[in-house]
């Protein structure tokens, strides 16, 4: 009888075998290994299916997997008529077995180390755990493994998820054997990421300083490889875990492509687990090559109805609700491979929203190879797992209905061979199509249906007939009534299974019995599907319309389609040239190609966008010298006294809503810099503010390469409170000494690494290495004179140069030494008294500097301040008569003197790039508005548009508000939301 069958062997399968190399205490308890499922629709993979299948299972592998098929007589049949058999799906994202690590961290100040205090010859730094071995920690959990098998789920990549490198991951089984017979592969991959976990060591403490750790380990394995005097068990684990598949936890759009850059710097293709925004740049991610693994845990509604609360969510939030269920179908329609974790899901809800992102188009094929075949051959475990074929683990799902319908169940989950069960069957379970032949010589077919969750049965005939069905023990009794109120009853149940058909015995009346000895009567089922054939594509499933156009980037103000380069003439302007020719009145300019092609009067160019600029003024572009817009996670990396190894160019963050409010600003190029936490900083990103471009597209191309140095307060850590007296340095003359001790190692770096290039590569000393050969440009954070004495002589006597002196408030008073040496002045217009070190700050500095002959620029450090540089340039005439167009030149052309980029910015000269602002006033009027910025010729900014952009969010907010609101009144869940803020920083952050 089936279903007793089916509860039989779910409870004593699993303790089927004694393990073989373990001793038996008593007598053996023995229970056939052999069975076989027969006579449901079996998708072997996701290409292929085969309606009235056999499966046929032996020691927890398959024997046989096709149409029906005469079975040896050992073998237990287990009926499965009506049912959807399914590789068991494999699951690459998860910590199961493994138990989290405790955290026993004490308060900083007790904890801080440079090197780490595990004992052992390990690595230096405790987030490298390349040694971890997951195995060997792996125990069954049989309450996780249950919620596994419920999502259908039979293997597991399981590893510690703490740290950056998290040592290797092992392939296990989710059944209740023992840890012996659950492992499948014991190292099975090895996994990164860029959190460095429970590390006691403050480094690192920034995005960028895990990818230069990161960097720094796979050039230190390299090394150690070729090396004899060190042993060093992480890095030769980690050379080891170099050979298997390589699994990158990114979490999230722009690591993906993070992740990317360093897996091509290092010849290593991650498999990248995202966080289910790959949609908004799909472009990008296809092109890095990666298959993702993808999780499907959409958020849910947010409480909106309150006018108020809804205006603490953002429009990026709002966007994202409505979005994330097509994400699987936007990156199948890409192209892009993937598979599916059920990573931040329940059984429940990763199996309702696979079916959701199912309904809103993703095909089922690729769903199900998404969860089988593609996450198993990424392990290279394809032959193993992920199919139901010959000589692969029986790992199956048994499903009441379609896997991917919203009313199918899984009843059983199979495990190596092992049925467990999820959901009990439905007691109406006979589905299918049947013919009857009653012995009245009547003949009916027998339709059973499944919608919506319950089976419905009819017979079909002459007149068509509804039938209770009701089971009891694995026996079906039918009972239905005809036109004529005659009653027909019938019981069925299982007796034999062979090749072609599946005969039952069966009892049938007329209204009462045929006769009183029960004599039994054949009735013949006969499925009615095709034995084998290829899932069809076609689907009558209306797929929905995506409800939003992808815009870059996708918050507020993106475009919808990125700017091209156009070709515009600007006339009747007054154009300040910032070159000999200095403003010109009723001018015109020709933008072509992204350049500046011509500019003079009464120009003419075809097909050309015309702009009436009367009343109006052009400008070069403003470019702010010093700025931390755009950094992701972290603006310092402080932790130690030099990180000449971090770059802000590995954080950049495009989607920082600043770059479009300096756009506004007038605002064209930002060098973004790492903060004054320490002596030696990291290496700077010169940008330009391409609003909606990837990050690696904002960068200029061929710029040079600059760093940050500082002094003062922030890198003696005297204003960090009391507890920071850890880290050296801590006073000024330690300051001075840093510096010493770091190009002093630089040069003898720099002189091993010549006489003998296999020497260990590292990359803070291959920075300084790139200052001393002047490849690497110094802007220092500075304020008080005696410490701008010192970096010069410091730089003097180690024969390097100081680029610029940023901020520099008392440069007024060293304004002859900084011409000497050749150093540039970036300061403020007018702040001082903020903190001791200013005291004796002047608003008459950039003036004084300037009648001095140093090249003065006024910059922001301040995204506030950024989007009114012209304002603050203003201030310098003001403040000591600097003349108007030298006063523009501050935020212009000077800045673009100290980032070396004055050929081809800071000035309207044909051949330069088209990076202009085209202004509603003069432009060092406090009322004046940009009312049209150009970045290579293409308009990033314009006020028309921003207008219309402002009346499309109100337009979306709304909509999706109202989307949110009917869902909550439909019975979905509902939270308050306050949505994270924009990440604002400063030098001292």
């Amino acid at each position: 009888m089936r279903v007793l069958l089916l509860l039989m062997l779910a409870g004593s399968l699993s303790i089927l075998r004694a393990q073989t190399t373990f001793p038996v205490n008593g007598p053996q308890h023995v229970v056939p290994t052999e069975y076989a499922l027969v006579g449901a629709t079996v998708f072997v993979n996701a290409d292929t299916r085969i309606s009235n299948a056999t499966v046929w299972i032996k020691d927890g592998k398959i024997v046989y997997a096709g149409p029906q098929k005469t079975l040896p007589k050992e073998v237990m049949l287990m009926d499965c008529r009506g049912q959807f058999v399914y590789p068991a799906f494999v699951e690459l994202s998860s910590s199961y077995g493994i138990q989290p690590v405790a955290d026993n961290r004490k308060p900083e100040h007790q904890t801080r180390q440079f090197v780490s205090a595990k004992k052992g010859a390990y690595n230096w730094n405790e987030a490298i755990k390349s040694e971890f071995q997951s195995v060997q920690y792996f125990a069954v959990d049989e309450k996780r493994a249950a919620q596994l098998r419920a999502c259908g789920i039979a293997t597991v990549l399981t590893s510690q998820q703490d740290g950056i490198c998290r040592g290797s991951s092992a392939l296990v089984f989710t059944g209740n054997a023992s840890e012996q017979e659950s492992i499948l592969k014991a190292k099975a991959a090895a996994t990164y990421s860029f959190n460095k976990g429970s590390s006691r060591q403050q480094y690192p403490s920034s995005l960028m300083g895990s990818i230069a750790l990161l960097r720094q380990t796979y050039y230190d394995a390299q090394w150690y490889q070729t090396q004899q005097t060190e042993t060093n068990l992480t890095l030769d684990a980690f050379a080891q875990n170099s050979k298997l598949p390589s699994l990158f936890v990114a979490d999230g759009k722009f690591n993906i492509l993070r992740a990317d850059k360093i897996g091509d710097e290092f010849g290593v293709q991650y498999i990248i687990k995202g966080a289910g925004d790959e949609y908004q740049m799909t472009e990008a991610i296809k092109a890095t090559g990666a298959t993702l693994v993808v999780p499907v845990n959409f958020p849910g509604v947010i409480d909106v109805e309150n006018p108020f609360d809804a205006e603490f969510v953002s429009t990026a939030d709002l966007k994202h609700w409505e979005m994330a269920p097509y994400n699987l179908r936007l990156l199948a329609e890409a192209n892009i491979p993937f598979a599916i974790t059920t990573d931040g899901c329940d059984a429940d809800r990763f199996l309702k929203n696979i079916r959701k992102a199912v309904k809103y188009g993703l095909p089922e094929s690729k769903a199900l190879k998404a969860l089988t075949e593609t996450p198993a051959t990424l392990l290279n475990m394809q032959k193993e797992v992920g199919a139901i074929q010959a000589g692969m683990y029986a790992n199956l799902i048994v499903s009441s209905a379609p896997i991917f319908k919203e009313e199918a169940v899984i009843v059983q989950t199979w495990v190596k061979g092992i049925p467990y069960q999820v959901n009990q069957p439905s007691p109406n379970a006979i589905n299918g199509l049947y013919d009857i032949k009653l012995p009245e010589k009547t003949s009916y077919s027998l339709l059973a249906t499944r919608l919506k969750g319950k089976t419905e049965y009819k017979l079909a005939g002459k007149d068509t007939l509804t039938v209770l069905v009701t089971e009891e023990s694995g026996q079906y009794t039918g009972t239905a009534s005809n036109k004529s109120d005659s009653l027909i009853r019938f019981s069925v149940w299982v007796e034999k299974v062979d090749s072609s058909r599946i005969p039952h015995r069966v009892l049938s009346l007329k209204g009462s019995w045929v006769s009183s000895s029960g004599i039994r009567l054949p009735v013949q089922f006969v499925w009615k599907d095709s034995l084998k054939e290829t899932v069809a594509a076609k689907d009558t499933t209306t797929i929905p319309v995506i409800p939003q156009t992808i815009t870059y980037p996708f918050t507020d103000y993106g475009f919808t389609q990125l700017p091209t380069q156009q070709t515009i003439l600007f006339k009747h302007a007054t154009v300040w040239t910032n070159e000999q020719e200095g403003v010109l009145i009723d001018a015109d300019v020709l933008v072509v190609n992204g350049k500046i092609s011509e500019v003079g009067k009464n120009l003419k160019a075809k097909n050309a966008i015309e702009v009436d600029a009367t009343g109006k003024h052009i400008t070069a572009g403003i470019i702010d010298e010093h700025s931390h817009i755009a950094i992701s996670n972290g603006v310092n990396e402080g932790t130690q006294s030099s990180s000449s190894e971090v770059r802000i160019g590995d954080v950049l963050n495009a989607e920082d809503i600043n770059i479009y409010r300096q756009l506004a600003g007038g605002v064209v190029a930002s060098q973004l810099l790492h903060g004054s936490a320490n002596p030696i900083g990291g290496q700077n990103a010169i940008v330009k503010l391409r609003w909606g471009f990837t990050p690696e597209q904002m960068k200029i191309a061929g710029s040079d390469g600059f760093i940050k140095f500082a002094l003062g307060e922030n890198v003696k850590q005297s204003n960090w409170g009391d507890g920071a007296t850890f880290r050296y340095p801590q006073t000024r003359m330690g300051v001075e000494q840093t510096f010493y001790d770091a190009f002093i190692r630089a040069k003898e770096y720099e002189q091993l690494r010549k006489a003998n290039p296999s020497t260990r590569k590292d990359l803070e000393l291959e920075a300084l290495v790139e200052i001393l050969n002047n490849k690497r440009f110094i802007t220092c954070h500075s304020y008080v004179q005696s410490e701008i004495n010192m970096l010069l002589h410091v730089a003097d006597s180690m024969h390097f140069k100081v680029n610029t002196f940023t901020h520099i408030l008392e440069g007024y008073k060293v304004a002859d030494k900084l011409k000497a040496h050749g150093a540039y002045a970036s300061t403020f217009a007018d702040w001082w008294a903020y903190k001791y070190e200013v005291m004796e700050a002047i608003p008459y500095n950039a003036a004084l500097l300037h009648k001095m002959g140093v090249v003065t620029a006024i910059n922001s450090d301040d995204a506030e301040m950024g989007r009114r540089l012209n304002q603050e340039a203003a201030k310098v005439v003001k403040y000591g008569g600097v003349s108007e167009e030298e006063a523009l030149k501050m935020v212009t052309l000077n800045p673009a003197k100290m980032l070396h980029l004055d050929a081809q910015m800071g000035s309207v000269k044909p051949g330069k790039d088209a990076d202009i602002v085209l202004w509603s006033a003069h432009p060092l009027s406090i009322y004046a508005t940009a009312d049209m910025t150009l970045v290579d010729g293409r308009i990033m900014y314009s006020k028309q548009t921003d207008e219309q952009l402002r009346v499309e969010i109100r337009q979306t907010r709304q909509r999706i508000i109202k989307k949110m609101i009917a869902a909550k009144r439909n019975g979905e869940k509902a939270e308050k939301k306050i949505s994270k803020p924009q990440d604002e920083y400063h030098c001292n952050d």
